[in-house]
This record gives C-alpha cells, sequence and structure tokens, in this order.
C-alpha cells in the first residue's frame, strides 16, 4: 500500500490526546541534522507535544530537556566498523530488555522493533547505486569487508517473517526492494511518504527571506540561482551538476550560480573539480546550514542528482518552498512528483548525465516561473507533516491492537 494520508491536521491533535504511551525510539544519534535525524527530530517533537513519554536509544545525542524524553546511551564498540554495526543493536537489545515499552520504533541497523521506518533501502541495491562507476572487482571485494558482511547480517535478521509487525518504507522503490529480497509479509510492508512543515517551508517565504538572503550574499537578484543540499557529496551527485553549469550558462545567456549547502569529507576534490571545467565563479560553499529555508527562499530552481537515497526530505522542502526541482528517480521523494512532470519539476532518469540535468534546468529556467513554483507547492501541499503524523498513531494503533490480542490468546 502507498498512502498519502487525507485527513484535516485537526484529526492528528484529537487522536494525539486519546492514549498516552510509552515509546522507544532507536537510532545512533539524536540530531537537528542529517536526513533521517531530522525526520526524528520532527517526530520527537509531535509525540511529546502530544503527551506521550519518549525513550531515545542512542550512542550520542545534542541536548535536549524536556521531562518526557528520555535518553539511553549505547555504548559502542567504535572500531573496527563492522564491531560498531553489531555492538550498538547488541546494547539497545539490552535497553528494550530492561524496561516495558509500547510502541519500539526502529529507524537504524537493529534487529528488534515494532514498528521500523526504512531509511536506508536494501545494502545490494544501495551498493549497486552507489558503487556503479567502480570496477567489479573492487565491488566484489569492498562486499566483502567485514562491515558490509555485518549490514547484511542485520539485514537479514531484521526482515526474516515475522521480524517486524509494521514497515514503513518511505518510497515504492524501497518496498519492492523488500520484498525482492526478503519473505516478510506484503500486508505488514507500507509506504507513508515523508511529510514537510508547509508553513515552515513556504513561497511567501520568497519576498523576505530570499530578498534578504540574496542582498546579505550579495547575489544580484536577477541572477539564475540554483541551489545544491546534502552531505556526502559523491552520492548526491554534485559532480553532475558541476559539469552542467556551462550548458547552462550558454544556453541561458549568462552564468547561473549554484549554492551548495552542506558538507563532505574531501571538499577539496570538489572544489578542484570546479576549476577544472572552468565554473568556479559559479558556485558558492555554504557550508553546513542549519536553516535551509532561507536558500530555498532565494533559489529558482532546486537540483538533486542522487545515485541514491530513500527519501530526500530536501526535496520536498524545495516543493514547499514553491522551488520547480530536478529530483533523481533513484530518490524517493521524486515519486511524489510522478504526474507533475513539466510543471513542478522534472525527473532524472540518469543522474550520471550532466546533459540531461542541463537540458531539465534549461527547461524550468527558461518556463513560466509563476506557475511552476504554483505546481510545485501544490505537489507538496500533498504531503503536510500533520497529515504524516496522523499516521504514524494509526500504526502505532494498530500494532498495540494486535499486540493485546496476542496476549489475550497467550
Amino acid at each position: 500500500r502507498t498512502l498519502s494520508v487525507d485527513r484535516p491536521p485537526e484529526f492528528a491533535t484529537i487522536r494525539a490526546i486519546m492514549d498516552k504511551l510509552k515509546i522507544a525510539l532507536t537510532h545512533t544519534r539524536y540530531s537537528y541534522t542529517g536526513g533521517i535525524e531530522k525526520y526524528i527530530h520532527s517526530l520527537v517533537e509531535r509525540l511529546l507535544a502530544a503527551g506521550h513519554e519518549v525513550h531515545y536509544i542512542a550512542a550520542k545525542w545534542e541536548p535536549r530537556e524536556h521531562p518526557r524524553l528520555i535518553f539511553h546511551r549505547v555504548p559502542i564498540v567504535r572500531f573496527p566498523p563492522s564491531l560498531r554495526v553489531l555492538s550498538f543493536n547488541d546494547g539497545a537489545n539490552r535497553i528494550l530488555d530492561e524496561h516495558d515499552f509500547d510502541i519500539v520504533h526502529g529507524f537504524t541497523k537493529t534487529d528488534r522493533q515494532d514498528v521500523y521506518t526504512d531509511g536506508s533501502g536494501c545494502l545490494e541495491e544501495y551498493l549497486d547505486a552507489t558503487l556503479a562507476d567502480r570496477p567489479r572487482w573492487w565491488r566484489r571485494l569492498y562486499r566483502a569487508t567485514p562491515h558490509q558482511r555485518a549490514i547484511e547480517k542485520m539485514e537479514r535478521r531484521r526482515f526474516q517473517r515475522n521480524a517486524i509487525r509494521h514497515i514503513v518504507p518511505m518510497a515504492r522503490f524501497v518496498r519492492d526492494q523488500i520484498l525482492l529480497h526478503y519473505p516478510v509479509e506484503p500486508e505488514r510492508v507500507e509506504v507513508v511518504y515523508n511529510g514537510v512543515e508547509l508553513e515552515h517551508f513556504n513561497p511567501r517565504n520568497r519576498e523576505t527571506l530570499g530578498v534578504e538572503y540574496r542582498r546579505a550574499q550579495k547575489i544580484d537578484p536577477d541572477t539564475p540561482l540554483l541551489l545544491f543540499v546534502g552531505n556526502d557529496w559523491k552520492r548526491k551527485g554534485l559532480v553532475t551538476v558541476l559539469e552542467a553549469l556551462p550548458k547552462i550558462a550558454e544556453a541561458i545567456g549568462r552564468p547561473p550560480l549554484l549554492l551548495v549547502a552542506g558538507h563532505d569529507n574531501h571538499p577539496d576534490r570538489f572544489e578542484s573539480t570546479a576549476a577544472r571545467l572552468g565554473v568556479t565563479e559559479m558556485v558558492r560553499w555554504l557550508g553546513p546550514v542549519r536553516e535551509i529555508r532561507e536558500p530555498f527562499a532565494a533559489a529558482d530552481l532546486f537540483v538533486f542528482p542522487t545515485r541514491y537515497d530513500v527519501f530526500g526530505n530536501v526535496g520536498l522542502e524545495a516543493l514547499a518552498s514553491g522551488v520547480p526541482s530536478l529530483l533523481s528517480r533513484r530518490a524517493g521523494v521524486s515519486e511524489v512528483i510522478e504526474g507533475h512532470e513539466g510543471a513542478a519539476g522534472k525527473i532524472l532518469h540518469d543522474p550520471y548525465s550532466s546533459e540531461e540535468l542541463a537540458a531539465g534546468a534549461i527547461e524550468l529556467l527558461q518556463g513560466d516561473s509563476a506557475e511552476t513554483r504554483a505546481a510545485a507547492r501544490s505537489v507538496a501541499e500533498e504531503y503536510s507533516w500533520d497529515r504524516h503524523f496522523d499516521r504514524i498513531l494509526e500504526i502505532y494503533d494498530q500494532v498495540l491492537a494486535e499486540k493485546r490480542a496476542e496476549k489475550e490468546h497467550a
């Protein structure tokens, strides 16, 4: 099943105050930045606002004080990496043994949870997508490393039949992967697309925050502004964007400016690539950006040619901001613009192709900006965080009902 839950926001509030639950969330860290981390942070805030008691099982966390948010530290073996994966799972399970939680909601490489939100996909598919440019012999060696074998082992344990009551992939292509590789029951696997904060990411920011941001960054109001957001720039496809810039500049008759928000462990490699391509003056390196809605408010086009992303919240944030978007088909967020291509944005079928990216960018930059912005916002409005949260609560209720029924028949 694929749901983009269509219920009024008020329904989430009414349902949230009905039952107070003791909920455990498992992930290696609690943070305000990063794709899945930002998602969990938003979920935590809503669960707390609804009156639930939230236990966060993690190896580390950023400070967050709340009387109903309890952190449990998992000591992990950091080296070698294979033991990091296995030790976190073992430590998390020990904590789960010590408490009686109503719901255990997992988000990382663990084998014990009631609900599992899949934010990584299946290892085999991930490696196929991210290592496609490597020689075959190198890929085989990499897959055989202890770290990758540990991840694969945990994945097999996680997706045993009846191991998880409800699996929540963030996209259809991830659901297909799970059902292809593992014997899980199809009725337990339900796609629920992520939600977006529609008030925070809003087209009206363009005339306020967007204008101010361009002024502060000394960007001419008429400069075509492209935005790239993400960490791990190789996997996110930054080189494809850099290679497309000269083609875009030639077609539109003036150089665009590309803002790169995020970080990479080897940024100098990408700066060297920009210099080699002669586009250094067309790129501005922003580093990590805490308040990303400001660049969104200023941008004319969002580019996301990732080689693999289970969802990619930044794509939904761009659409909610009214920014036409080029979204890789290898990102789950591209599924939300199916049927709206050419209006709200375009799907990049080959994230390695700078020609395809340049053609899509040129088409959107030269199109009716008011129309495409309105279409982008219209798509995003189907995926509010309120509706998403409502569905998560319903899933919790389904799981609780199943657990109660099992106890009654025990």
